[in-house]
């Protein structure tokens, strides 16, 4: 019994529903291993470590994230998710003020990739 593809307008035979179902599992299996890799991928953890340490020296000098707006120009909620996220995801430029506004300096320094 033929059906009816999702994507395109042509009916799908037993044999390409199953193929195509085959590799959906596949797919599937694979996504969490694919996922892990395309984290690790990433230097997520450091840039979470910079903003971490970014927030406690906010902190430290007592200002409020309405203080570091007020000395960007970035949007307190913009701040705030930075500071929060699991996954931050911030512009080199967007640190830079941030650092700026707190009186520090960002460096960026280039290493071999390690196994």
């Amino acid at each position: 019994m033929a059906r009816k593809g999702t994507t395109r307008q042509q009916w799908l035979t037993d044999e390409e529903a199953a193929r195509y179902q085959r590799v959906r599992e596949q797919v599937a299996a694979e996504f969490p291993d694919i996922c892990r890799r395309a984290q690790a991928a990433k230097p997520r953890i450091l840039l979470k470590h910079v903003l971490g340490n970014l927030r406690q020296e906010r902190q430290r000098l007592g200002l409020s994230l309405a203080d570091v707006n007020a000395r960007s120009g970035i949007d307190r909620g913009t701040l705030s998710k930075l500071e929060n996220d699991v996954d931050p995801n911030v512009t080199m430029n967007t640190l830079i003020r941030y650092a700026e506004a707190l009186g520090k300096v960002v460096l960026v320094q280039l290493d071999d990739v390690t196994a």
